[in-house]
């Protein structure tokens, strides 16, 4: 009897002692970590753990390209333009069936918080929020161009497109040989006169003192188009004088040498017809094509130099007015073409073909004609300015866009501008000859 109870105990005892083993490995239930104690500085903060929440977002392969613009050629700008460019979109998305869709965002076109200034300073500090594609101004592109803020699209875009631009178009896009912005608006400036007062216009400087034609064009330094005051550049119209007189523009480079013969001629016409009373005493003062289609229309003149969008726009109110190409030395000048163009700025291969499908899409010549008539500006190829029909003006602007030669690049085009400034002011002044102004700028002592 006592060996069956000391049994009895020993198989309690050890179910015991079993029950008491397999405890040590029951995992207790889960409490809530505490934060651990951070070892950086105060001033440092601590790493973001990833959040996990019960529903994932939402997987879509939709891209939305981000697009700057300036507002006059956006879906914000007044009729036409801005029905017509959001209508251009939507088709566009819907070509690609919802997966490619454009997100416009409108900014400044110059100053603080424009365009360029913006691309500029977001990029080394906030690169996420750069676009994929802008509308820039061609006179812009350079600087963009040597900050890398812009992708070279030679591979993206197909030869259609470009090849058949018109020749100042593709030029004013290259750097070193690669496509850095397709133009897309333009304007340029041509010679008006006044049927009344001028039977034949004159295609050189020598007709225009011998048929003593009035003839304004702007000679005063370029006012910033940020209105921020004058600048140290040349006019255009000037540009465009020197090169008829000689002047030499690379054409792959497109420096613009600083020659003296050249300068001279064109000094000598400025001289001679405001001796003669063809210029008006306050040219220099004449900042602005704005300015001298003012003086033209309310002083009387018999030509003058203005802005093709200027006269396109107003061309019905003046039934005595007619066009002509601005005289030179010794035929009519090649005009020198401004306007935007559309660049890429997103370095994603994915999305630079979406951007490029974007600007094959809005260049391509019937939305392009129809887009740039609408927006007042000049077509950058043939085909679209054929979209326009048969006029004599738009078959003159065919011409001056074909002979027209895009603005001169290089570092050093700065100096040499306000050097050529320099001498026109002298001369219109009276401050010095035409040979002491021309020897000034070529040789500053």
């Amino acid at each position: 009897m006592k060996r069956t109870i000391e049994l009895l105990i020993f198989v309690f005892l050890g179910v015991i002692l079993l029950s008491g083993c397999d405890a040590l490995f029951i995992q207790p239930s889960p409490t809530p970590a505490r934060s651990p104690v951070s070892t950086r500085t105060p001033f440092a903060a601590p790493t973001p753990r990833p959040q996990i929440t019960a529903t994932a977002a939402p997987v879509t392969d939709t891209l939305t390209l981000t697009w700057w613009t300036p507002e006059f050629v956006s879906p914000k700008a007044a009729a036409p333009v801005g029905p017509l460019l959001s209508a251009y979109l939507t088709d566009f998305e819907k070509a690609h069936n919802g997966k490619v869709r454009v997100n416009p965002v409108i900014k400044a076109r110059y100053g603080k918080g424009g365009l360029l200034d913006f691309l500029r300073t977001a990029q080394p500090v906030a690169p996420g929020i750069l676009p994929d594609l802008v509308v820039l101004d061609l006179a812009e592109v350079e600087q963009a161009v040597g900050l890398g803020l812009l992708q070279p699209m030679d591979s993206l875009l197909p030869r259609e497109i470009t090849a058949t631009l018109y020749t100042f178009a593709r030029q004013a896009g290259q750097f070193d040989g690669r496509t850095m912005a397709v133009p897309w608006l333009v304007d340029l400036e041509h010679a008006i006169y006044n049927r009344d007062l001028v039977s034949s216009p004159p295609s050189t400087w020598a007709g225009a003192l011998t048929q003593g034609v009035p003839y304004v064009f702007p000679a005063g330094s370029p006012q910033s188009p940020s209105a921020a005051g004058l600048t140290d550049d040349v006019q255009h119209a000037f540009i465009a004088q020197y090169l008829s007189a000689g002047g030499t523009l690379d054409p792959k480079t497109r420096r613009l040498a600083l020659q003296e013969q050249p300068l001279l001629r064109v000094l000598n016409f400025y001289r001679d017809a405001s001796e003669a009373g063809l210029l008006p005493k306050s040219i220099l003062n004449v900042t602005s094509l704005d300015h001298v289609w003012n003086v033209y229309t309310q002083e009387g003149m018999a030509m003058a130099n203005v802005s093709a969008r200027r006269y396109l726009a107003n061309r019905d109110v003046l039934p005595n007015t007619s066009f002509a190409p601005a005289p030179g030395w010794s035929s009519p000048v090649l005009p020198l073409a401004e306007g935007w163009a559309v660049v890429i700025t997103t370095a994603d291969p994915l999305r630079q073909r979406a951007a490029a499908d974007l600007i094959v899409w809005l260049l391509t010549a019937e939305r392009a004609g129809a887009l740039v008539q609408a927006a007042g500006w000049l077509p950058t190829s043939p085909k679209a300015l054929a979209t326009w029909g048969a006029n004599p003006y738009f078959e003159f602007l065919d011409g001056q866009l074909t002979s027209a030669v895009a603005h001169p690049l290089g570092s050093e085009y700065t100096q040499t501008a306000a050097r050529l400034q320099k001498a026109v002011t002298a001369v219109l002044k009276g401050a010095a000859s035409p040979a002491e102004a021309a020897q000034a700028a070529i040789a500053p002592k």
